[in-house]
C-alpha cells in the first residue's frame, strides 16, 4: 500500500500523518494488488477538510470529511470509502450470479 499525505493551508502534522496512514490500512482488505491511497488536509474557514482518494485494481474511490477537529475529518472519509467499497463488492459479487 502507497500512501501520500499533502498539506494545504496548515502545518503538517507528523501525528495526523501516522493516524490516517493507520486508518488507511484498513482498506487493504477490500483491494486486491496494490493500492494507492493520498490523503489531502486542508484548513478553511476554521474547518478542517480531507479528500481521500484510493486508487486500486480496477477501482478509483473518494471520500471527503469537514470537520471542526482534522481527526474526525479522516473517520469522516474512511467511512464514506468503506460504504462505497462495501456497495461494489456486492455488486461484483451479484453480477456473477
Amino acid at each position: 500500500m502507497i500512501v501520500d499525505i499533502h498539506f494545504k493551508h496548515m502545518d503538517t502534522s507528523d501525528s495526523l500523518r501516522d493516524y490516517a496512514t493507520e486508518k488507511s490500512e484498513k482498506l487493504k482488505k477490500y483491494f486486491e494488488g496494490k493500492v494507492h491511497v493520498t490523503w489531502s488536509f486542508t484548513k478553511e474557514h476554521g474547518e478542517f477538510i480531507s479528500h481521500c482518494h484510493a486508487v486500486g485494481s480496477h477501482i478509483d474511490l473518494f471520500g471527503e470529511g469537514q470537520a471542526d477537529e482534522a481527526y474526525a475529518t479522516v473517520d469522516m472519509a474512511l467511512t464514506k470509502l468503506e460504504k462505497q467499497l462495501k456497495r461494489h463488492k456486492e455488486i461484483v459479487t451479484n453480477h456473477k450470479e
